[in-house]
């Protein structure tokens, strides 16, 4: 029969893999959702900060393999100390403050040097759970970051406050424990704890940090994310309600267009996705800059805007000439790449036509005239038969 201390010691390697494999799935989400998805300075600091929490997982499995107890020398966790400073940082970063990002890495050194020079003392114990209620402070830092900064009254932080709190909660237990006398099993159990609750919180701060990354702050999370492009089901509602009252008014000045960037594909492909986002933010600024105020604009995806807008289909084609012109003439990016766009054109019957029917009509259009080589404009109604280049 083996005793409780030498149950603790046998398990603990498998927590260590399954927190590696949790932050290595964190930090891919937050690189490629975050980081690549939203470039900006708070996404790197998110990103750098579920780093560390990777490289300190991965020192847990180096340690673990030469035979070391990573429960009872907990030295690499250290490196994982300075994440929830980072992830504070980048909540400051993200509403334009002073993020104090040295903090973290800061941190994340000197939490390691006093780990790997007091593990095999009999002090070390002790010593680990001041570490984690250092590292528990930026935590803190972070969800008070959220209850009173910009993110104030938004429901999707409060996972992170949640878990936030858990951590001090742990870490203040740690230290009066510690005060009450620390036996080897006991620290093993608060290391335990330790793996399972930090988990927890960088599962809990992927999902919240993404949605901020995408949202703007706010109780109203969904209306204040809204830029100058409407998503496709306010557009519907907005369209169908503009049709019903053109078709009372017997209106016949409306046109719906879709306009979209040529190769897409290959041009995400070829530039890579930084840069693509550059050029798609430029192809949207275009757009903005060339219709009207009062026209309605939609992002379909990235690289692809439907617009309505209460102008006569020369006006309208005159406006698309304008504006194909313009993203042909400059990417405003340092790529050797051409960027073009292509559109369709319907004229409006607000006594027949829906929402559907425009999208589709429209779209059938564009993707003619990039059958014909794109850079080009195509009127619905023409059956690609009237085609124009700008």
């Amino acid at each position: 029969m083996r005793d409780a201390t030498e149950f603790f010691v046998v398990v603990p390697n498998d927590i260590v893999i399954a927190q590696t494999t949790v932050v290595t799935s964190c930090l891919a989400l937050m690189v490629w959702l975050g980081l690549l998805g939203r470039p900006s300075r708070a996404t790197l600091l998110w990103s750098l900060g579920f780093m560390l929490a990777l490289l300190g997982s991965y020192g847990s499995i180096i340690v673990a393999s030469t035979g070391t107890d990573v429960l009872l020398h907990p030295v690499a966790f250290g490196v994982i100390c300075g994440a929830p400073a980072l992830i504070w940082s980048g909540l400051r970063a993200s509403q334009g403050q002073r993020s104090h990002a040295w903090a973290g890495f800061v941190q994340s050194g000197a939490s390691l040097a006093a780990l790997w020079l007091t593990t095999d003392t009999p002090a070390g114990p002790t010593v680990f759970r001041l570490v984690f209620f250092a590292a528990t402070l930026g935590a803190a830092l972070g969800a008070v970051e959220v209850l009173r900064g910009a993110f104030r009254g938004s429901r999707f932080g409060i996972p992170l406050v949640v878990t936030s709190t858990a951590l001090v909660l742990l870490a203040v237990i740690g230290l009066v424990g510690a005060g009450a006398g620390v036996s080897e099993a006991s620290s093993i159990m608060f290391v335990r704890g330790v793996l399972v609750t930090s988990t927890v919180y960088l599962i809990t701060a992927t999902a919240c940090l993404l949605f901020l990354a995408n949202r703007r702050p706010g109780a109203d999370d969904i209306l204040e994310a809204l830029d100058a492009m409407s998503p496709v089901p306010l557009m519907r509602a907005i369209v169908r309600e503009r049709l019903l009252r053109a078709s009372a008014r017997d209106e016949s000045n409306w046109s719906f267009i879709d306009v979209r960037l040529d190769d897409a594909a290959d041009l995400r492909d070829a530039t890579g996705e930084l840069t693509y986002a550059a050029l798609v933010a430029r192809f949207e600024d275009e757009v903005v800059r060339t219709f009207p105020s009062d026209a309605d604009l939609c992002r379909v995806t990235p690289g692809h805007v439907v617009v309505f807008v209460s102008q006569a289909p020369a006006a309208a084609r005159e406006l698309v000439r304008r504006l194909l012109g313009r993203i042909a003439a400059d990417t405003g990016t340092a790529t050797p790449f051409r960027m073009s766009a292509s559109a369709g054109i319907v004229v409006v019957d607000a006594s027949l036509d829906t929402f559907d029917v425009l999208m589709s009509s429209a779209a059938a259009a564009a993707e003619a005239a990039q059958l014909q080589g794109g850079d080009r404009w195509v009127r619905a109604d023409d059956e690609a038969t009237e085609r124009s280049r700008p």
